[in-house]
């Protein structure tokens, strides 16, 4: 099994994408007795393979890789920090949240704009990421204001106070990731008094 694994990872350098898509799902379908291999392949791992072996293991979810989903964090590849992030959050590290808030803008699903693998990761937490999340709603980039309100968005809309999502947007604001700053800010603190009162200790 292990030099069926090991072959695996070296298909993941073919120039065949199809190879390459088999031998991922080949590594990911053996399981957390996978994740020991993938991690020793990734310090000498050529970039397209890092990506590969970082979205395999964070598939794997192997409670004993979560250092290794941590150091992805400080990747040059948004793609690789991506997967460091959700990785944490699958083997439920303490560290997954805040690893998520700060990789909300890596790699981007341009089908489904503004939702990234982190943003999505939030969501599946649920309520506990709320009060996380706010701060990014006066955040630098508008990318980013508007991945942190869908997330609360799809937390918010999904539970019985926020049932009637458009009665309850226009009361505390009508908040917007490109309104005018003093209105958006309004919004902002909205909010966050909004999900402190409904969701204390999150």
């Amino acid at each position: 099994m292990m030099e069926t694994l090991e072959q695996h990872i070296a298909d993941l350098r073919n120039a065949d994408f199809r190879v390459r898509t088999q031998a991922l799902a080949a590594i990911v379908a053996a399981g957390r007795r996978a994740a020991p291999v993938l991690v020793a392949a990734l310090p000498t791992a050529d970039p397209a393979s890092k990506v590969a072996l970082a979205r395999g293991l964070s598939e794997i979810a192997e409670p004993a890789t979560a250092d290794t989903f941590a150091a992805l964090l400080d990747d040059g590849d948004e793609v690789v920090r991506a997967c460091g992030a959700v990785g944490l959050a699958r083997v439920g590290d303490p560290r997954a949240c805040a690893a998520l808030i700060a990789t909300i803008d890596d790699f981007p699903d341009l089908l489904r704009d503004p939702y990234t693998p982190s943003a999505d990761t939030l969501i599946e937490l649920g309520p506990p990421t709320l009060a996380l999340v706010v701060p990014l709603l006066d955040a630098p980039s508008a990318m980013t204001r508007a991945r942190a309100f869908a997330v609360i968005h799809d937390i918010v809309a999904a539970l019985p106070e926020g049932a009637d999502w458009s009665s309850l947007w226009q009361g505390l604001g009508r908040y917007a990731a490109d309104a005018p700053v003093e209105h958006r800010r309004a919004a902002a603190r909205s909010w966050g008094d909004w999900i402190a009162r409904h969701f204390p200790g999150t």
